[in-house]
Formats: structure tokens, C-alpha cells, sequence
């Protein structure tokens, strides 16, 4: 079965407008409660606390977890394999209230053999990246919806694609929070990535729904086709690089990416979709009665 025959089936252009409008939002909706419900796990480059890379060391990442737990007493030491389908390396997690020479310590009394990398985080400077990344989102947001009003000169259209974006990046952080990913730099800059992608699907769509002549039914089916190639040949490189990363930054990315992905193919195809259909049919409903009401007087 090919692409065009799998969009035939899907039929979103048959769908009742309130459906297509409707499911998205109530996913909208229950991804806000996650996150308020949940929060959110700062990484350590957001929060502060010492990072260490281990190799040669043949012990069980969760047993040394539990080991180092219960050395330190706090449950805040994290200890995760190596991402993707590698496990040569070992990445251990610790909050600013124990000291990285304390750790140094531990780990050259208790397994002299492994080989360690320490990258320590200091509070203050995290709490600087911290707020820059958040800038970041807001600036990268206020100039997204500019650009788009400038270019599309319409309130329905512009909000329908600023309200897919958003929509995209708080169901992933929802998403993010029940699965436990931890917010980093690195998954900050994949969600200013989701933002641009988001965006790049949805300009796609509005441009051949508003801008171009034909049937409004084939120049969705036409637009999905070429947005959906899009975006399944970027989840395919987020996948593989999930899949051959050693690095939990470069992971955190991929993966985030992926689920990001997935959302934005239900906000665009789902949500923005219904939206730009029932504002053209709605409009050309208007220009119908207008025109009835003319050759009627």
C-alpha cells in the first residue's frame, strides 16, 4: 500500500470538521493538566549538579544507582545506560548537594578500574541557561506568529497556525513529564526545532489551501501527501539517530523529535486542517448567500 493509497483511506477531507477540530484540542487539554499535574525533571545543566561519564565499568546501571543511593542518601542520584542501542558508557546524575570530590572518591575507592568524566554545573549558571532557554522559546514563538501574520494577512489562517505550534510543543512536554525525560538544553533546543518544523508543515498546508486555485478537497490531499513525505523522512533520521547515539543530549533530542513528530502530523492534518476547511467552506457559503440574495432582488 503506497502513500496515496493510505491518505485515500484516511479520508480526512470526509471527516466531520468537528472531529478533525475537536480530538487535538481534547489532547490540548488533558497535555495541561499532565504538566500542571506532573511538572516537569530539570537536567542537571538547568538545575545544577555534577555529571559523570563512565567507561569500563562492568557493573548494572540500576545496581550502582540503588549503591549510590544509598551512599549518599538521596534519591536524586540518577544513574542511565547509554542511549539508543549502545550500552558501553554509564551516565551518572548528581544534585549540587553532593560534592563531585565525594564522588571522585567513591568511585576511585569502590571501582578503581573505570574510566571517569566529570562535568559539574554550578547553580547559579544553570539558573542563567535556565532563563535564557526560556527566552529563547518566547522570542522564537513571538517572531513565528509575526512572520505568519505578516505572510498570510488573515486572522483565521495565522492563529490556526500559531495554535498547531503551540499545540505541538505542550503536548511533547506533556508527553516529556509522564515518560520522565528530563528538560536539558538539548531538548530545549529540539522543541525550538519542533517549533520550525511545526510551522514548516503548516505554512505548507495554508499556503496551497488559501493561495492556490482548484478543488478544495484535492489541494488538501495534494498538500498532506507532500507534508506527511516530509515529515516521515525526518522522523526516519530522529530514529536513526536515536538509534546510534552514545550521548543522553543527543538522545533526549531524538527522542523528543520523534514524539514531536507524531503530534504535529494529528495538529496539522487533524487541527489546522478542520480549521482551514471550515473557514474556506464557511467563506464560500457567504459568497454563495451574497450572491442569492443579489439575483434574487
Amino acid at each position: 500500500m503506497n502513500l496515496d493509497e493510505i491518505i485515500d483511506r484516511i479520508n480526512i477531507t470526509g471527516r466531520d470538521r468537528r472531529i478533525l477540530i475537536g480530538f487535538p484540542l481534547i489532547l490540548l487539554l488533558l497535555s495541561v493538566i499532565v504538566i500542571a499535574t506532573n511538572g516537569m525533571t530539570l537536567g542537571t545543566d538547568l538545575e545544577g549538579g555534577t555529571q559523570i561519564t563512565i567507561t569500563n565499568l562492568s557493573v548494572d546501571a540500576d545496581a550502582l544507582q540503588q549503591e549510590l543511593q544509598d551512599r549518599f542518601n538521596s534519591a536524586q542520584l540518577k544513574v542511565k545506560p547509554a542511549p539508543g542501542l549502545q550500552s558501553d558508557l554509564i551516565f551518572v546524575e548528581a544534585p549540587t548537594s553532593i560534592p563531585s570530590g565525594e564522588l571522585e572518591s567513591f568511585f576511585r575507592d569502590n571501582y578503581p578500574e573505570a574510566d571517569l568524566s566529570f562535568s559539574v554545573f554550578d547553580a547559579t549558571v544553570s539558573s542563567s541557561f535556565r532563563e535564557q532557554a526560556t527566552q529563547a522559546l518566547i522570542f522564537a514563538f513571538i517572531g513565528m506568529s509575526i512572520i505568519v501574520f505578516i505572510v498570510f494577512r488573515s486572522p483565521v489562517p495565522s492563529l490556526a497556525v500559531v495554535l498547531s505550534a503551540v499545540s505541538d510543543i505542550i503536548i511533547t512536554v506533556a508527553i516529556m513529564s509522564a515518560l520522565g525525560i528530563t528538560l536539558t538544553l538539548g531538548t530545549i533546543a529540539a522543541l525550538l526545532m519542533v517549533i520550525g518544523y511545526s510551522v514548516d508543515s503548516d505554512i505548507l498546508l495554508t499556503t496551497r489551501i488559501i493561495k492556490r486555485r482548484g478543488e478544495l478537497n484535492e489541494k488538501v490531499r495534494r498538500a498532506m501527501k507532500t507534508g506527511v513525505t516530509m515529515t516521515l523522512t525526518t522522523l526516519a533520521a530522529m530514529f536513526v539517530l536515536w538509534a546510534v547515539s552514545q550521548h543522553p543530549t543527543l538522545d533526549s533530542i531524538a527522542i523528543v523529535l520523534i514524539f514531536a513528530l507524531v503530534i504535529d502530523l494529528i495538529n496539522t492534518w487533524m487541527l489546522n486542517t478542520g480549521i482551514l476547511m471550515w473557514y474556506i467552506e464557511n467563506k464560500e457559503g457567504k459568497k454563495l448567500s451574497r450572491r442569492k440574495r443579489r439575483s434574487s432582488a
